[in-house]
C-alpha cells in the first residue's frame, strides 16, 4: 500500500487528461487503430482543428504517456514530420485503486499448475452470462429486435473497454472488438487467454441475444494475439431444423 497516495495522484493526473471531450474523442481514435501513425495535419483534418490545436492536445497525450512519438524524414529534405501512435504502456486507473492484472495472472499462473481448461472456460462463460443478466436488469424492459440488442452488447463492451462496433445487419449480429483488454496477458498463452476471452463474450452474447432466438456464433478467425488488428464474432440466429436460415427476423 506504500503507494497509494502516488497511484492516487497519478490516476488523478490521467483523468484529467482525458476529461476533455476532443482529447478523449482523438485518444480513442488512435486506440481503435493501434498499429498506425498519425500526424498533427492528420488529426487537424479529422476533427477539423487548427493545427496548433492538434497539436495540443496530442502534446498533452504524449506527455501523459498515452501515446509515443517517432520521426518521418520528408523527401524534400525539410523539418520531419512528427509521428504520435498508441503507447505499448498499459495504462489503467481508477479510484479505489484496482489489481485486476494480478488477479488474472495468478488465475493463469493456477490453470498452469494443473487447473483444467475447461473448469476455466466454464467459469468464464458463466462470468459473462452474469454481466448480461446484471446489463439486462438495469434495463427497464427486454430490448426486442436486433438493433435494440445491438446496442445493449455495444454498450456491454463499451464497459469492458473493447472498443466495439457492433451492428445489426442481414439478421445477424456482427461483433467488431478494437481492443483486447487481455492483450499483454495473450502473450503468454494466446490459445487459451483468447479461449477465456471468448468464453465470457459467449456467456454475454447468450443473455443479451436471448430473444433473438438460438445463438450460434461462428469460428473467428481474426484475432488481436494472432497479429490482427482486430476480433470479429458473427452471431447467427439459425431456425429450429433449419440451420441455413436466420431467425430474430
Amino acid at each position: 500500500m506504500e503507494c497509494e497516495g502516488e497511484c492516487v495522484d497519478r490516476d488523478h493526473e490521467l483523468s484529467a487528461v482525458l476529461a476533455d471531450d476532443t482529447r478523449y474523442s482523438i485518444y480513442r481514435a488512435i486506440a481503435e487503430q493501434p498499429g498506425v501513425d498519425v500526424t498533427v495535419a492528420d488529426i487537424a483534418e479529422r476533427f477539423g482543428l487548427h493545427p496548433n490545436v492538434a497539436r495540443m492536445h496530442l502534446s498533452k497525450l504524449e506527455q501523459a504517456g498515452f501515446l509515443v512519438t517517432d520521426f518521418r524524414r520528408t523527401s524534400g529534405g525539410g523539418r520531419p514530420a512528427k509521428l504520435y501512435r498508441l503507447s505499448e504502456m498499459v495504462i489503467t486507473f481508477g479510484f479505489p485503486p484496482r489489481r485486476y492484472e494480478l488477479l488474472s495472472r495468478l488465475a493463469l499462473s493456477a490453470l498452469a499448475a494443473g487447473g483444467s481448461r475447461d473448469d476455466a472456460l466454464r467459469v468464464c462463460h458463466e462470468a459473462g452470462a452474469a454481466e448480461g443478466r446484471r446489463a439486462l436488469a438495469a434495463k427497464t424492459r427486454t430490448p426486442q429486435g436486433g438493433a435494440a440488442v445491438a446496442e445493449l452488447v455495444s454498450r456491454i463492451a463499451e464497459e469492458q473497454g473493447l472498443l466495439p462496433d457492433v451492428v445489426w445487419r442481414d439478421h445477424a449480429l456482427q461483433v467488431t472488438l478494437k481492443n483486447c483488454t487481455f492483450r499483454e496477458l495473450s502473450e503468454a498463452d494466446p490459445d487459451l487467454v483468447c479461449a477465456m476471452h471468448r468464453s465470457f463474450l459467449e456467456g454475454v452474447l447468450e443473455v443479451a441475444t436471448e430473444g433473438l432466438g438460438h445463438l450460434r456464433i461462428e469460428p473467428d478467425d481474426c484475432r488481436m494475439s494472432c497479429g490482427g488488428e482486430r476480433c470479429e464474432m458473427l452471431c447467427t440466429f439459425p431456425r429450429a431444423g433449419n440451420e441455413s436460415t436466420a431467425a430474430g427476423r
